[in-house]
């Protein structure tokens, strides 16, 4: 059975080849069957909301995990039926991992002897990415962006902006562009931008005496090596690159 972030990644990548596509009929079955199910909207809405929650205290992500745990464990029963459902509908589509959505799909899992340890590792994997900063760094040489412009549906998964005409033509292309890169190209063009991006970081650094500036951009490579290949991160990739220019 799949797991729900694994379904939960799927659904944007059926999404995005239905954009490609411009299949409007499909990308609205698939957003039907999501809003008939609220528990499932409810968690799909939580896993993306907990993609930049920031907790500066260590022990209240803690505590934060553990209610998480408590939560998602009442409304796993009928959220794993319906992904087995969804699951079916969707078909074969190829997904990128991802880390933090494993993470909180292994606090679904039944308490076993055999599976602790998977479960404190998922915790504290959590508890890291909570404790994480991930606000918007601006200093007088570097500004990280965020994405405001390109379409939001597909790459942040708000999904309601898919139907609106509020791109711009330039922006249409820019998203197209990103979307018709295959995924053995993106996994390359993903490490080479990281490797690019790492290049300047790693010369800033060796210039710069401003403390605040060399943490700062310590945080940066952080989150670049962290970067997993999918087109939301070849996005931010991109934009990083240049801010550093």
């Amino acid at each position: 059975m799949n797991k729900f972030g694994t379904v939960k990644s799927k659904i944007l990548n059926k999404l995005t080849e239905s954009y490609k596509k411009e299949d409007k009929s499909e990308m609205k079955d698939i957003l039907k069957t999501i809003k008939e199910n609220k528990e499932f909207k409810e968690m799909y809405l939580f896993y993306e909301e907990i993609e930049n929650k920031y907790i500066e205290d260590k022990e209240t992500a803690k505590l934060f995990v553990d209610g998480v745990e408590t939560m998602i464990n009442q409304q796993k029963n009928g959220l794993l039926e319906f992904c087995e459902s969804l699951d079916k509908k969707l078909g074969d589509v190829e997904i990128t991992t991802n880390s933090l959505y494993e993470s909180l799909d292994q606090l679904m899992d039944k308490d076993t002897l055999s599976n602790i340890e998977k479960k404190v590792i998922a915790k504290k994997k959590l508890v890291e990415h909570l404790t994480t900063n991930k606000e918007i760094m601006e200093t007088k040489k570097i500004t990280i962006v965020p994405n405001e412009s390109l379409l939001n549906a597909v790459l942040t998964n708000n999904f309601n902006v898919l139907y609106s005409n509020t791109l711009s033509e330039s922006q249409k292309e820019e998203l197209k562009n990103i979307l018709s890169i295959s995924h053995e190209d993106l996994i390359t063009k993903t490490s080479e931008l990281q490797e690019s991006i790492l290049n300047k970081v790693d010369s800033l650094l060796t210039e710069s005496n401003d403390l605040e500036l060399k943490n700062k951009l310590d945080s940066v490579k952080k989150e670049v090596n962290e970067m997993s290949p999918s087109r939301y991160n070849y996005f931010r990739l991109s934009e990083l690159k240049n801010g550093l220019n």
